[in-house]
Order: structure tokens, then C-alpha cells, then sequence
């Protein structure tokens, strides 16, 4: 099945060596809001592999049959195509697309993560809300995306409830099984964030079973923390923790090309 996405929403790849970034976008998103990070990881030497979540970048009507499985599945798609080409794969993930990266590695053998105002909670408004609107209006679209109606990204300006419902039911799953995460991670929030609470980031450090793992709050900022002008203070973090976990690697290869000892 060939998918029309909106101009700007569509996936794309950047090539790179063997180390790679799977780079997932967030709910009612698009990789518009992830493409500048993609350039700059590329430009720092990484493949860039930047796939659309189910039912995002088309229309938000493709998100009335998307189930938490879907998302799954699509993540899980997303990781096996990484996979295939990258020797080493981390995952970098925005918003859901962080949740959704916490969920694969809980599964599969990744040498790092990234979560970037990634929730596995919403607000006790939203929370009880959501259930309630779901049972009355289950079909009406609400405002999901703000950065979208002020033209500053390409994503879905309203969603329907019903995927919001969906929305919450993996956040669950993915909460319940944190400690099952035993990766590096780098957790980045902000304070300024009106749509995920920033408590979402201690509570991810402090259940992950994780020994590097390492949590960053900034000041002020917004949740759409891969725009300007929070992009820079972002990827500067972002690279520097991938550097770290490649360094033992790209030392190695400095000591076989000088005949040295490992």
C-alpha cells in the first residue's frame, strides 16, 4: 500500500556508517519536527533512519483505526529496517516517538536511547478527561497540535478523541514495563513543556533499570524542544551522549588501523 503524505510530513534517510540513529517523531506529528536533528546527526557522522508512525503524516481520519499495537508494530517495523543498516543502532525519539523508543528497548539490543519530552504519564486533567470524551464523542477531532496551526511544523492541527484514547493506552504499557529497560539513557525534558509534564523525566530515570542513564531539565523551553531556538542546546546534548557510547568503538578501530593491542 503506497501512503500520500502531506508535503514536508514525509519519512526519509540519511546514509551514514555504520553506527545509525532511529529517529521517531511524535503524536499528531510529523518528521517535519525531526528533520533539522536528522541533518545534524548526519552532518555529526551517523545514519539517519526517520520512518512515520501508523496513521501520521496523511490524515488524521488514518488515525481512527490505529490501535496501541499499531504504534508497536510500526515500532518494531522501524527497528528491524534500522537494523539492517547499521552495525549499531541507538534510538533518538520525540514525545511519543521517545515513549515508543523506551518501548523497543525493553525487546531489542540497543546501544543507547534518547528520549526527548517523552511521557509515560499525561496530566490528571488529561487522564481524567480523556475516558470521559471518548465515551460521549469518541469521533469528534479536538486540537492536538498547536505548533501545526501556527505553520511552525507539518502535523495533524486536530486528531480525533478516539486516538487520544489510544494515545494513553500505550503510555500505560510502556510505564509498566520500565524496568525492563537496562540500556543508556539520556532523558531531556523541559519546564516550559504545556503538554507533557516535566515530572515524566525523573519518574523515567528513576524507573529504568538502566546504570547510565542520565536526566536533563532545561529551563523554560516548550515541548517541542527539536525546534529553534532549543534545537541547538538539544542536538549539542544529544551528540555528545551518542559520542560517548561510540568512543570504545572508534577507539578501537584507531588501534588495529596502528597495530596496537585492543
Amino acid at each position: 500500500m503506497t501512503l500520500t503524505f502531506m508535503p514536508g510530513a514525509e519519512p526519509f534517510e540519511l546514509a551514514g556508517g555504520e553506527a545509525g540513529v532511529l529517529l521517531m517523531h511524535g503524536f499528531s506529528g510529523s518528521c517535519s519536527e525531526i528533520r533539522a536533528l536528522g541533518r545534524t546527526l548526519n552532518e555529526a557522522g551517523y545514519g539517519v533512519f526517520a520512518p512515520a508512525l501508523a496513521g501520521h503524516g496523511t490524515s488524521p481520519a488514518d488515525l481512527l483505526s490505529v490501535r496501541p499495537e499499531d504504534f508497536f508494530a510500526s515500532a518494531d517495523a522501524a527497528y528491524r529496517e534500522a537494523q539492517q543498516r547499521y552495525a549499531r543502532t541507538y534510538v533518538v525519539g520525540l514525545s511519543l516517538g521517545g515513549t515508543l523508543g523506551l518501548y523497543l528497548a525493553t525487546r531489542y539490543p540497543l546501544e543507547g536511547i534518547v528520549t526527548i519530552a517523552a511521557p509515560v504519564f499525561m496530566s490528571r486533567f488529561v487522564a481524567w478527561s480523556v475516558p470521559f470524551a471518548k465515551r460521549w464523542m469518541p469521533d469528534r477531532n479536538v486540537i492536538t497540535n498547536y505548533s501545526a496551526w501556527r505553520g511552525e511544523v507539518v502535523g495533524y492541527r486536530t486528531t480525533p478523541i478516539s486516538s487520544i484514547s489510544v494515545f494513553m493506552e500505550v503510555l500505560a504499557a510502556v510505564k509498566g514495563d520500565l524496568p525492563r529497560v537496562n540500556v543508556p539513557v539520556l532523558v531531556l525534558h523541559s519546564t516550559g513543556d504545556q503538554t507533557v509534564p516535566a515530572a515524566n523525566a525523573a519518574y523515567i530515570a528513576s524507573q529504568v533499570a538502566s546504570a547510565d542513564k542520565t536526566v536533563r531539565v532545561y529551563p523554560g523551553g516548550r515541548h517541542l524542544l527539536t525546534l529553534p531556538p532549543y534545537l541547538d542546546m538539544v542536538q549539542r546534548d544529544v551528540i555528545r551522549f551518542l559520542h560517548s557510547l561510540e568512543a570504545p568503538y572508534v577507539i578501537g578501530r584507531h588501534a588495529m588501523s596502528k597495530g596496537a593491542p585492543l
